[in-house]
């Protein structure tokens, strides 16, 4: 997943020396688009209009501290989550640490060394990258799991589906359930990468749709060969589902579809 290049950075520091050096070193060394504000009341308004990609925090200044700045900043929609990089004089690791779930990416030790100072900057901008991968990737897999978890009642809905039409005969209206029901699963199976789900719920889609689409009605052949079809998709459900590493909560769960 590309992560976009870092372009605003907002400096918030009580210090009128270091926002000019800093400054001076992030516009000039890296092109940057800066802001800076002397406290934390000017920098709570500054955020809502800059809209800044990184904020470069002092951790100590007069009034509300850098940790506090973070709080209201996590107020504000725009800065909700964007990160931080915290500047001190003084090490905190354990309280800078203890914000790493709020969006701090790090702190930089005062003095620091404004030439080196817009890749320091490119370092953490990078990291917050890699963070936004692994939340994106553990927010899916959760998804995913939910979904394994939900496949069973799929299966069966079309199993149902199918079932009646082996018992009572063709009937157009369940025809085009099972229809529906193919289709989304097609589309949901292979969003969650589960790729021979989807080819094969999509296989069962297309001859569905041509019986629909055909003008002699009822159809030619027995429903209980669609039925059968219903039971090869169930069967690839499980396989798969079974497969996916580490979801052990997902085996056994797609039973077999029902005899016809």
């Amino acid at each position: 997943m590309p992560h976009r290049p870092l372009k605003q950075i907002l400096v918030i520091d009580d210090d009128p020396d270091v926002l000019a050096v800093a400054s001076l070193a992030l516009t000039e060394l890296g092109g940057y688009t800066v802001e800076t504000c002397e406290s934390s009341a000017e920098a709570i308004e500054a955020v809502r209009g800059f809209g800044p990609d990184l904020v470069l925090l002092d951790v100590s200044m007069p009034g509300l501290d850098g940790f506090g700045v973070l709080s209201a900043m996590r107020g504000v929609p725009a800065t909700s989550s964007t990160p931080v990089v915290f500047i001190t004089a003084q090490a905190e690791p354990q309280r800078i640490a203890e914000h790493e779930d709020r969006g701090c990416l790090g702190v930089i030790q005062k003095p620091f060394d404004p030439v080196a100072l817009p890749d320091r900057l490119e370092e953490f901008w990078k990291l917050h990258g890699r963070r936004r991968v692994e939340t994106h990737q553990r927010e899916f897999e959760s998804l995913r799991r939910t979904y394994i978890g939900e496949l069973p009642d799929k299966i069966a809905a079309m199993q149902e589906a199918a079932a009646a039409l082996a018992a009572d005969g063709w009937d157009r209206t369940r025809v085009l359930l099972l229809s529906q029901l193919a289709h989304r699963m097609a589309g949901s199976s292979g969003l969650y990468r589960f790729a021979a789900l989807s080819r094969s719920a999509s296989a069962l889609e297309e001859i569905v749709k041509r019986l629909l689409a055909d003008s002699a009605w009822p159809p030619p052949g027995s429903p209980a060969d669609l039925a059968r079809l219903v039971q090869a998709v169930g069967r690839t459900a499980r396989t798969e589902a079974e497969a996916t590493a580490g979801d052990v909560a997902a085996r056994g769960r797609i039973g077999p579809a029902p005899r016809t």
